[in-house]
């Protein structure tokens, strides 16, 4: 009795802080893109980047067990398919959470500071790289209070958008963006898998390990309740906006407000979005810096940012997070950085279901084909991308090659 008490508390664990920091960006700002690729079949691309998604934590959640330590997918391909995968999935990785820190970052200045959104972006990634380096971690409590707030305020934004009528739409012409094309299904869907990164903090054995039986539930939560609220806010913002005006704006959820003449909750939305993103962009930094460490470990990239000071950091590797967040938020406003992070990020789980793919049954918890379905689900969806996204992948991989390389052959010297 004690026991299974045990697993549901830590499986509530697992569950809280996977939600927090899935639960931001995607919802305060990918819809717009996504609206842009597709209209009203962004609720379709959100469920075909659920089932990425779900794969994806399947397969991580499996390899996470069988090879210890940090660096996830990096860790997992580089050990299972080689050394150039290896580097192919860490540089993919690497920058896809920097520019996802940027996207996080940026969103954080649409929402809170609009008169300056560049200039608060740049700030706060630099802040949370401090605390970072601090060895500031956000404690279950707080957690649980950014989830809880998260939650009531997209379900008021819901509730307020649908009992509004929205104002008539004006006529347009049939080729602008957010008008309904579902050719732009899949990019849209690649656009939405944003939404669902995150889930590497439940799945990862370097953030907490959990066991077979608590992932079996803990990681189909996350992921439908992930699902839920991202279709329920695109929704609503499709009911006041439309998709052609959804598709221009940089904060969907502030101009749906104000289309529903609710302008006294737009504050109320700003202080949700501050504390989500907040969450949000100190988990991004340290993922960051321990994907560097990881990586520093194989010389990949210089051994220096592997090392540990008295915090239990690597204060190098939070610095460089934090400047490199930085950097591609003054370069990428939201909607670029989460197209660019998603591109690459789905390309990255595609290397790591590819690895998954060659577990023994008997270290698996899920079937292989789920990996099989990730696989191809990734490389799908990733094809289906805007080509300038998909040129960005392509130069990652081989200046990531190369220079984990050169970086490899001084280190040995």
């Amino acid at each position: 009795m004690r026991q299974a008490v045990t697993d549901r508390l830590r499986t509530t664990a697992g569950i809280v802080p996977g939600l927090s920091a899935m639960l931001g960006a995607g919802m305060l700002i990918a819809i717009s893109p996504a609206a842009a690729a597709a209209g009203t079949w962004l609720l379709a691309g959100a469920v075909i980047a659920f089932l990425a998604a779900l794969c994806s934590a399947f397969s991580t959640s499996d390899q996470s067990r069988r090879f210890m330590g940090m660096g996830g997918g990096y860790l997992y391909s580089r050990l299972q398919l080689g050394v150039l995968p290896g580097r192919m999935a860490g540089s993919t990785v690497l920058v896809g959470r920097i520019v996802a820190g940027a996207a996080i970052a940026g969103t954080f200045g649409a929402y809170v500071v609009p008169q300056y959104p560049v200039t608060a972006a740049i700030v706060v990634s630099l802040i949370a790289a401090v605390a970072d380096a601090f060895g500031v971690r956000p404690s279950r409590g707080v957690a649980t209070a950014v989830l809880v707030v998260t939650l009531v305020g997209m379900a008021l934004f819901v509730a307020v958008a649908f009992a509004i009528a929205p104002p008539q739409p004006l006529p347009l012409p049939a080729d602008v963006e957010g008008t309904n094309d579902l050719g732009g299904l899949l990019s849209s869907a690649g656009l939405l898998f944003f939404g669902f990164l995150g889930f590497e903090y439940v799945t990862s054995s370097s953030e907490q390990e959990y066991s077979a039986r608590q992932l079996h539930v803990a990681v189909p939560v996350i992921m439908v309740g992930t699902l839920a609220v991202t279709v329920a806010v695109g929704g609503a913002a499709l009911h006041q906006l439309g998709g052609p005006r959804l598709a221009l704006s940089p904060a969907p959820l502030m101009d749906a407000l104000a289309a529903a003449d609710a302008q006294s909750l737009q504050p109320l939305m700003a202080g949700v979005a501050g504390i989500a993103t907040l969450y949000g962009l100190l988990m991004a930094i340290g993922s960051i810096r321990r994907t560097l460490s990881a990586m520093a470990e194989f010389s990949d990239v210089p051994p220096a940012l592997a090392i540990v000071g008295s915090r239990g950091v690597s204060a190098p590797a939070a610095g460089l997070s934090g400047a490199a967040v930085a950097v591609a938020a003054g370069l990428l406003n939201p909607p670029q950085a989460i197209g660019v992070a998603a591109c690459l990020l789905l390309f990255y789980y595609a290397f790591t279901n590819a690895s998954a793919r060659l577990l023994l049954p008997a270290e698996r918890a899920w079937p292989r084909r789920a990996a099989c379905f990730g696989l191809g689900f990734s490389v799908l969806i990733g094809m289906n991308m805007a080509v300038k996204y998909l040129a960005v992948v392509v130069l990652v991989m081989v200046v990531g090659c190369v220079a984990g390389a050169i970086t490899s052959r001084y280190a040995r010297k």
